[in-house]
């Protein structure tokens, strides 16, 4: 293939892609090699995110021979292993008040806990508001099955049911199933309060 062109010649080529890879990297740390460190080996522990650069050979050299645990005793490796499932973070068995630890993983001292919004009250025990958790559609909408509305108490709901299942039973209607579907409606709105723990 011959390349003749008046464009060729004045094509300017850049460096050698080795040599500026050669150029970015500084040189291998292990001693008396002069090869460029292009790959990173981690310097240990407690030096987390410190890393030693070394040619190809000697990081394989290297990691022949790392352990993070050198130095420590059996123990203290378990224990460091243990830590690592919660992220060295503080952990209580369950049924513990973890509200009565400080940021540390320690106990609080008494009176030391914060109540800004003064849920608490005065005497430290939870304030009732007097106002129930707001209703879902859902919610709302099963009452309305029952020819509720939003104010309706479990009590009533309870009493509206037994009132609505006698009156559209067919039982009371001589046989008749003209209510069967509005009774289906009564019965699976009931059956979601239920499960909801409204009722």
């Amino acid at each position: 293939m011959k390349l003749d062109s008046k464009y060729f010649d004045k094509i300017r080529v850049k460096r050698g892609e080795e040599r500026v890879t050669r150029d970015k990297h500084p040189p291998c740390e292990w001693p008396g090699c002069p090869k460029p460190g292009r790959h990173k080996a981690p310097k240990g522990r407690n030096q987390e995110g410190q890393f030693h650069s070394f040619c190809l050979e000697h990081v394989q050299q290297y990691n022949k021979t790392y352990n993070y645990f050198d130095g420590m005793k059996d123990d203290a490796v378990r224990d460091f292993q243990k830590e690592a499932q919660t992220g060295h973070r503080p952990t209580w068995k369950l049924g513990q008040n973890s509200s009565s630890m400080n940021a540390q993983g320690r106990r609080a001292k008494p009176g030391s806990f914060r109540d800004p919004f003064n849920f608490l009250g005065e005497n430290g025990k939870e304030v009732n508001t007097g106002t129930a958790r707001p209703l879902r559609n859902a919610e709302l909408k099963a009452l309305h099955t029952l020819g509720l509305d939003e104010t309706a108490t479990k009590e009533k709901a309870r009493a509206q049911y037994k009132t609505l299942v006698k009156r559209l039973h067919p039982d009371a209607n001589n046989g008749s199933r003209a209510n069967e579907d509005t009774l289906k409606a009564v019965i699976q709105a009931y059956d979601y309060l239920r499960s909801t723990g409204f009722c």
